[in-house]
């Protein structure tokens, strides 16, 4: 039987040795490190990854998360065997196929008929299999006499079709991508997406690395995050996305209070300061990460049902550039009043917003909904006109969204609630929220054809046409 385990990783870290100059890199790699005398080589390192353990089921599909430096690329590095652990154990069961940088293994003076063909020999083709993977991705990437130029003639756009078609022509035990998928125009993106759950359908194992969260909740089943080489969440890629983004939401907003406040006291204008700086930077980045983390081990049941019709992975509350105004509830609600989280295509039903103020005062507000798919696309937003409240400390509003019908399909969305005390809907960068809820709810739909994979019924209706006189049948289209 077939190691049921496509890729295991048992304690491994990897470091970087730091270098004062490329002249005692050079050296050192050579192993002459000792005559560097003038200094440069004094064993610092870079810990690019710790301790991580990860097992990979064959089939799995994986996306992996973090920001610029976690050590996403190092991971997927030591998994295709570019470079070797500093300490634990790598194993990998199966051919690997990689997708990391645009261009990688193909020569610019060759045309791309030839380097379709000779990174497909690579891969190890027999003639058969060669000539039609030659003949689907020349189908894929449809770059017609531009195939008979060089390499160097093409844009990064037509590099990307050319590597990610020879790339999926075949089917590897297991595929990684590295953030390739960002290249080309949107219609490339759009067959690339089909070609890739196609592979993911197939049995492939898939690790996907990318900074479009609804890459990963398209493609993926598990995500982990990674933040300064260590894994602090796995999990549903719902789950993983969600604190995900609060993170950055919310390590962006303190981080801007933090850069005023420092401005203002002129901190950072010498070599303290800034040693200063780095160390309160980094105690906030740690600060808020253990927030976020804490708030996700303490979502519970009970939290849930208080809150509304709660999505995978709890509330996720942002924080944002007002005070005062909390949202405390979200209701779905049927024509009766009557709370419900499963509604029928066509019926009508109401999203109610209970919010409360935490100290008295008059509030500006809007309100808004955001109705998103399970694989992250955006699909509608209603908001509000504005409102104002005079409220006590405590005191309660509530608003409702009423739709005459429900329109979705059969399925399930989520969706976010917030309240704005400035928004204009043509200049989204200056909003200001009291309150967002991401992606933090869900309403489940059904109709009465099951199988009916529609995201929208649209209002219509057929209407039969009169028979066509002899000279209207006879006209062109």
């Amino acid at each position: 039987m077939r190691d049921p385990v496509a890729i295991s990783l048992t304690n491994v870290s990897k470091a970087y040795r730091l270098y004062g100059s490329m002249s005692v890199k050079v050296l050192d790699v050579l192993g002459l490190g000792k005559l560097a005398f003038w200094g440069g080589r004094d064993g610092r390192y870079y810990q690019a990854l710790q301790n991580i353990t990860l097992e990979v089921k064959r089939g799995e599909r994986l996306g992996i998360v973090g920001r610029n430096g976690a050590g996403k690329t190092t991971l997927l590095k030591l998994m295709t065997g570019n470079f070797s652990p500093t300490s634990g154990v790598v194993q990998v069961n199966g051919k690997v196929q990689a997708l990391m940088t645009v261009g990688l293994g193909f020569h610019p003076e060759f045309t791309g008929h030839d380097n379709i063909r000779y990174s497909l020999v690579y891969n190890g083709l027999s003639c058969k299999e060669l000539e039609d993977a030659i003949e689907d991705v020349v189908e894929f990437v449809e770059l017609g006499e531009f195939l008979n130029q060089p390499l160097k003639t093409y844009s990064m756009g037509m590099q990307a079709r050319l590597m990610f078609a020879a790339a999926t022509a075949i089917k590897p035990d297991i595929l990684i991508v590295d953030e390739v998928l960002g290249a080309g125009d949107a219609y490339f993106s759009a067959k690339s997406a089909h070609r890739m759950e196609k592979l993911a359908s197939s049995g492939c194992t898939l690790l996907l690395v990318s900074h479009s969260t609804p890459q990963i909740l398209q493609f993926c089943n598990r995500a982990v995050w990674l933040e300064k080489g260590e894994i602090v969440f796995d999990g549903h890629p719902l789950h993983v996305v969600k604190a995900y983004e609060e993170f950055n939401q919310r390590l962006s907003c303190e981080s801007e209070q933090l850069h005023h406040e420092q401005n203002a006291q002129r901190v950072g204008s010498n070599a303290a300061g800034k040693a200063r700086l780095l160390e309160e930077k980094k105690w906030l980045q740690q600060r808020v990460l253990d927030q976020v983390l804490a708030g996700v081990r303490q979502q519970d049941q009970a939290e849930e049902t208080s809150m509304g019709p709660v999505s995978i992975g709890g509330i996720s509350r942002w924080s944002g550039g007002g005070s005062g105004l909390k949202i405390e509830r979200v209701r779905l609600l049927d024509e009766a009043g009557t709370e419900k989280r499963q509604f029928r295509t066509g019926q009508p039903m109401d999203i109610e917003i209970q919010i409360i103020a935490e100290e008295a005062g008059k509030y500006p507000c809007y309100f808004c909904i955001v109705i998103f798919s399970e694989r992250g696309q955006w699909l509608a937003r209603d908001c509000s006109e504005r409102f104002e409240f005079s409220l006590p400390a405590g005191g309660r509003r509530r608003a409702r969204l009423h739709f005459d019908k429900l329109l979705l399909g059969n399925g399930t969305y989520l969706f976010s609630a917030a309240i704005y005390h400035a928004l204009d809907l043509k200049h989204l960068g200056s909003a200001k929220f009291y309150d967002l809820l991401s992606r933090s709810f869900e309403i489940r739909v059904t109709n009465e054809y099951p199988d009916d994979e529609s995201v929208f019924k649209l209002p219509s209706a057929w209407i039969a046409i009169e028979e066509m006189s002899s000279s209207e049948a006879s006209r062109p289209l």
